[in-house]
């Protein structure tokens, strides 16, 4: 698990789920895929992940709908070999990802974009999940590759450059939402807004309680290092979004990611995959500004 999934948990962990009159259990399922397959055979309610495949199944007609994101940044960092200076340097080099098509690969296309550099100036490969990738760099198979905390604390202790803090760029992209059907929210709505509320009470417990957010940090990462655990806390905590809106601009820079090999995607507007009417409900029955009282 990586910090920037862990909302739910922290709902969870400490019991904000159950002041909302929920009973929730969590289910990690691997892989946005079967998240959305998932939710759509009506084996799950709720499902949180990036944007990239439910957005991409939303456009093929399923009956999926963004509700809240509850981090809108990636929440990546490009790492490298010490002998790469500069982002330029990652000419013919070669550069490890999870996989084609997801969130991994869609930030190294923002960040290329960033740099003026080309998909074909470097050597992009399927490099697995980022422990692989991260052993794979410090034994030399790769060059340079994606990480998140607290695999890139490791790297960075290690030695390790980084060329780029994705969280930094211009590039917003929503890499961890909440969406449901949107039969489910027609048919559930009172339901749906009370799991929306203790959603984004996480957040804001994420974003102002340390002492209760260590605590779900190091039992859901399994973290034990305090360094570590410290580090990963400081990278995501300030990154959260609160209240947990849908970056629209997000949505269009993955909406025109996939054009090129779905064309059909080309007409749509990042509006017709969103529902923020809950959190403007919440907002004007001031849920939100209640919470920094």
């Amino acid at each position: 698990m990586s910090g920037f999934q862990i909302t739910t948990w922290v709902a969870k962990d400490l019991k904000i789920f159950d002041k909302y009159g929920l009973d929730v259990e969590l289910i990690m399922i691997t892989g946005g895929a079967r998240s959305v397959a998932t939710l759509l055979s009506r084996s799950t309610q709720f499902t949180t992940g990036s944007a990239t495949t439910p957005l991409l199944a939303q456009a093929r007609g399923s009956d999926i709908v963004f509700l809240a994101a509850s981090y809108n940044k990636f929440p990546y960092s490009i790492v490298s070999h010490p002998s790469i200076r500069s982002p330029n340097d990652l000419r013919g080099k070669r550069v490890g990802i999870l996989n084609f098509g997801g969130s991994n690969d869609l930030a190294l296309q923002l960040a290329l974009t960033e740099w003026s550099l080309k998909r074909q100036d470097l050597n992009i490969i399927i490099g697995g999940d980022a422990a692989t990738r991260l052993l794979s760099l410090t034994t030399g198979r790769i060059d340079a590759t994606i990480l998140s905390p607290p695999h890139l604390t490791v790297a960075m202790k290690s030695g390790y450059r980084v060329l780029a803090d994705m969280g930094e760029m211009r590039a917003d992209f929503p890499q961890s939402t909440l969406y449901v059907r949107r039969g489910f929210l027609r048919e559930q709505r009172d339901l749906t807004k009370r799991f929306v509320k203790a959603y984004s009470e996480a957040i804001h417990v994420l974003k102002n309680d340390r002492g209760s957010s260590l605590k779900v940090f190091a039992k859901r990462m399994r973290l034990e290092d305090p360094e570590i655990l410290n580090a990963t806390y400081a990278y995501y905590a300030p990154r959260f979004s609160f209240p947990p809106r849908v970056s629209m601009p997000g949505i269009k820079d993955t909406l025109e990611f996939y054009t090129e090999r779905n064309p059909d995607i080309k007409v749509r507007s990042p509006q017709d995959f969103v529902d923020h009417s809950i959190l403007e409900e919440l907002e004007r029955e001031g849920f939100f500004k209640g919470m920094d009282r």
